[in-house]
């Protein structure tokens, strides 16, 4: 059994295996995130009230932010890839709960969704960071991500049309395959032991300073709120007058292409800087769309919610890099600090945007709230980080 010393000065090359076995996972828990939305317009067409709906997107980032700390604790008392084939195995379960489309199993569904998918992903992140070193860690790393944000975006685009054609239970089944198939080739995967018990208060410490802070915060923007558009860009959609279908596919190649547009950005202007612009960029772009719905221009509403896409994904890598650098030497520490401050400050919106939308008959107000909050945290950073 490799222990994380002896996988971090033996292992030079990434673990191609490892990423395609919790990989095939994470696609599948991105299918079920993606795919959230068409589900939130099909109970809100069975009587549901809008912001009862967007609730199940809530829990499921509470289901998040409660997992990541025991489950980061449990790869240093378990093998690290049994906890990521845990997480995995739950998340399913949680997936297939949801072909039953009724409040309270999309609600018992979410919760266990994301419950599972914390589990996983701090493991599977841990996985393949303990099997590799320096620039190998970063690439494998970040096919993982890419990989969950690729299962978002297919299901995005797809499951609108999935659903039409084929019925509620085609996209859960497609997700819950994908999942399980990925759990039970993450337990086949070679044993790895973690590291020793952090003290809980170490988890939070970092965010305790501005700095920390606005790191944390800026995940809520950009991984958090890319939950909330999930959540309700179908729903927006369907009441506008443009190419539904058309404009989440633009939407979706907008937030994978984001994602290695950062890269690019980084190393020509700096992480900070990269970070800076994108989260300005997504408050124009977030007030933007709410005046365009506002004023129910087809083209604002269109070009609004691909650029999102953009705000969200550019930002993302930066941010991990910066906090793997500057908050605490302990990886996974770190990674599960970014996703429960990231995740306490995204609760809310989901639920948010459906109790305006019921107040005002709309959801400008409620895209309006989210650009003020990017905004915020753009100041937040510029004063503390830098740009």
């Amino acid at each position: 059994m490799a222990t994380a010393k002896e996988t971090a000065t033996g292992s030079q090359s990434i673990p191609w295996r490892a990423v395609g076995a919790v990989g095939v996972g994470l696609f599948g828990l991105g299918l079920a995130v993606g795919s959230y939305g068409t589900y939130v317009t099909l109970l809100i067409a069975s009587g549901v009230g809008p912001d009862a709906a967007g609730f199940g997107m809530s829990l499921f980032l509470l289901g998040q932010l409660l997992a990541v700390v025991p489950a980061d604790r449990l790869t240093r008392t378990m093998r690290v890839e049994r906890v990521g084939a845990l997480g995995l195995a739950g998340a399913g379960v949680g997936i297939a709960i949801g072909a039953g489309v009724t409040l309270e199993t999309t609600y018992l569904s979410r919760l266990l969704l994301g419950l599972g998918q914390g589990t996983a992903f701090v493991a599977g992140m841990k996985y393949v960071g303990l099997r590799t070193t320096g620039a190998d860690t970063a690439t494998a790393q970040g096919m993982l991500g890419a990989l969950f944000t690729l299962g978002l975006a297919v299901a995005l685009a797809a499951s609108p049309p999935a659903v039409d054609a084929l019925g509620p239970i085609a996209p859960v089944l497609a997700a819950a395959a994908s999942t399980l198939l990925g759990a039970a080739l993450t337990l086949r995967l070679t044993p790895v032991t973690g590291n020793a018990i952090a003290p809980f208060r170490a988890y939070i410490e970092p965010f305790t300073s501005a700095g920390g802070l606005a790191l944390g915060l800026g995940n809520m923007a950009t991984f958090g709120f890319l939950m909330v558009a999930a959540t309700w860009y179908t729903e927006v959609l369907a009441t506008a007058a443009v190419p539904a279908v058309a404009v989440l596919v633009g939407f979706a190649l907008a937030t994978v292409l984001g994602r290695g547009l950062g890269g690019w950005l980084s190393r020509g202007y700096g992480e900070r800087a990269t970070v800076a612009g994108s989260l300005l960029g997504l408050t124009i772009v977030l007030g933007g769309l709410a005046a365009s719905i506002a004023a129910q221009s087809a083209i604002g509403i269109a070009a609004g919610l691909v650029l999102t896409g953009f705000g969200f994904g550019i930002p993302f890598g930066p941010l991990f890099s910066l906090a793997f650098s500057e908050l605490t030497d302990d990886s996974g520490v770190t990674l599960s600090g970014m996703l429960l401050v990231g995740n306490a400050g995204a609760l809310a919106y989901p639920w948010l945007v459906g109790r305006l939308l019921t107040a005002t008959a709309g959801y400008a107000a409620g895209f309006a709230a989210m650009g003020l909050s990017v905004g915020a945290i753009w100041l937040l950073w510029v004063r503390t980080i830098g740009h």
